[in-house]
């Protein structure tokens, strides 16, 4: 099919249930206040960029490295993504965590899966630690400059990219790319997809790329 990158959301794309802010907030014994926040994100009193900047006060004074440590232990990942992406960098595709959740959390589960890198907001951490601040929010528009970005340094045309994703948040980097998976996602996203397909495995989205 000629694909060359693909780039993944990565809260109910990648990972199930447990959302990448809402990780270092339960590793910080605040998921009590977590939940406060999502019920009045839920509920319209709060959008997804407000309830962020509020969940971000939860990490204050937790490590960094806590992530890194007990990642896998608190994460609800879906079945084989080591080996998608394995299978993927055989055919010669390069594959991106692009995330308005915290680069922190992104950067683990790219290590950790193998992927080539990832993007995501940019939470502060002083020596070591979280402050509870975002220095850098990554909007769902973002992600297509981020995707840009990586076009630009590997020398790939956005036409031969494949977005997957499962939200509204990814419908404009679905939009720019020549492919796009909706993944475990509501209808309104899937009819913004190329392809759509419900799974517990990422293999599954190997017949669509490769």
């Amino acid at each position: 099919m000629g694909y060359k990158l693909i780039c993944f959301d990565l809260d109910d794309t990648l990972i199930r249930e447990i959302h990448s802010v809402m990780l270092p907030c339960i590793l910080n014994g605040k998921e009590a206040e977590h939940a406060v926040i999502q019920a009045r994100e839920d509920a319209g009193e709060l959008t997804y960029i407000e309830a962020d900047y509020l969940r971000a006060t939860l990490l204050a004074g937790l490590a960094e490295r806590e992530i890194d440590a007990h990642f896998l232990r608190v994460a609800k990942p879906l079945r084989g993504i080591a080996e998608t992406v394995r299978a993927l960098h055989g055919h010669g595709i390069l594959c991106f965590i692009l995330t308005v959740g915290p680069i922190q959390v992104a950067r683990t589960a790219a290590a950790v899966w193998g992927f080539d890198g990832c993007a995501g907001s940019e939470y502060e951490v002083a020596d070591g630690v979280f402050t509870g601040k975002i220095l850098s929010y990554s909007k769902s528009e973002h992600k297509v400059d981020r995707l840009n970005e990586l076009c630009i340094r590997h020398g790939i045309p956005p036409a031969e990219c494949v977005a997957v994703g499962d939200g509204a948040t990814d419908l404009p980097v679905f939009a720019h790319c020549g492919a796009s998976i909706a993944l475990n996602a509501s209808e309104q996203v899937k009819r913004g997809a190329t392809y759509a397909v419900d799974t517990e495995d990422l293999r599954d989205i190997l017949r669509f790329i490769i």
